[in-house]
């Protein structure tokens, strides 16, 4: 066969896949000119709007591009950074129905002379929202599965601790009425006052866990000064806290949803880090509260599989969005890890 009529084969197989092919193709010029595009592109580039005589008719319906870090815009466009085009990437179009639709998509060079660009776009929502309740699914059985283990150790605590002592108070109340020594009366009555100040001091504990009142009276600082009291004296961890405010109120699910951050990273440091000591920092900046809370201890590699469930790091991104907020994580191994909750002030309680 010879190498013409492979060459005709090919060409006649290349026209064929540009007709038929769902995948949208479109040719520009060094200007961003349309050139050609098949019939699937016509979803985004109509040739109603002329493209043709407009430069960059790509920007006239991109929405921006996702990299492995953050949603681009104009900034560091894929258009002028070339390297981009090395392979597929993310990017959102509008069509012509005026939906903005993720597509995969490649921008490369395929005439160096002529400088003549092709721009190819596959649909992927089907892929995303499949991908996104896989996702729901898997994050709702990791709640689920959260929540309860939460149950059973409150139920522990409860029957190991509470109940416990409520049945040592019952023993000994029913001994004292037997009790014909006025001493010994006094003694019994002594010990049984000191179950009782446990037995509160282990509720009060367990309430704080749950849903500290100082959180809702008083606001964070008396809250956090509480909290890391307390959680001092239960792990022996000590707590290096500073702020730059006191009384000031906020917006009821922000202090919330700052507490439980700060809440979730300390045990994470009292897990994972092998530290005796956290740093908690809590200020106001001009437009948004930021906690950070940070240790020494051994850090981990950003991007390997999470300690224990994952749940946690889950959870406090989850948190922050429901106000608005940001997690930024710095871990190095060795040196510490640095969790920075950014949360923007909306009005003041």
């Amino acid at each position: 066969m010879s190498s013409t009529h492979n060459q005709e084969k090919l060409k006649e197989l290349l026209t064929q896949y540009y007709l038929n092919t769902n995948e949208k193709m479109v040719f520009l010029n060094k200007k961003g000119q349309v050139i050609a595009l098949n019939e699937a592109a016509e979803e985004v580039f109509s040739e109603d709007n002329d493209y043709s005589q407009m430069t960059h008719a790509i920007c006239r319906r991109c929405e921006g591009y996702s990299n492995e870090f953050d949603l681009m815009s104009c900034e560091n466009c894929f258009l002028e950074a070339l390297e981009v085009g090395n392979g597929s990437f993310q990017v959102f179009m509008r069509t012509k129905d005026d939906k903005i639709e993720p597509f995969t998509a490649s921008y490369e060079v395929i005439d160096k002379t002529k400088e003549i660009y092709a721009f190819t776009l596959h649909n992927v929502s089907p892929q995303i929202e499949r991908q996104d309740r896989r996702y729901q699914r898997l994050m709702m059985q990791k709640t689920i599965s959260a929540q309860e283990n939460e149950r059973k150790r409150i139920s522990r605590e409860l029957h190991d601790g509470i109940v416990q002592e409520l049945i040592n108070v019952d023993v000994e109340l029913r001994l004292l009425k037997y009790q014909q020594d006025k001493d010994e009366l006094i003694d019994n009555s002594k010990r049984i006052e000191g179950l009782m100040s446990r037995l509160i001091d282990d509720v009060r504990n367990l309430s704080v866990e749950l849903r500290p009142s100082s959180l809702d009276d008083l606001g964070l600082d008396a809250a956090f000064r509480s909290y890391f009291k307390q959680f001092e004296k239960n792990y022996g961890m000590h707590i290096v806290y500073h702020t730059d405010f006191s009384s000031q109120r906020f917006d009821s699910e922000i202090e919330t949803v700052i507490y439980r951050v700060v809440q979730e990273a300390m045990f994470n440091a009292l897990k994972y880090a092998q530290v005796d000591t956290v740093y908690i920092s809590l200020y106001q900046g001009e437009a948004s509260i930021i906690a950070e809370v940070s240790d020494q201890g051994i850090g981990f590699k950003l991007g390997d599989k999470a300690k224990g469930t994952g749940l946690g790091l889950f959870g406090m991104n989850e948190r922050a969005e429901l106000v608005n907020g940001s997690v930024n994580i710095d871990s190095q191994v060795g040196r510490g890890t640095i969790v920075t909750l950014e949360v923007p002030i909306t009005d003041k309680r």
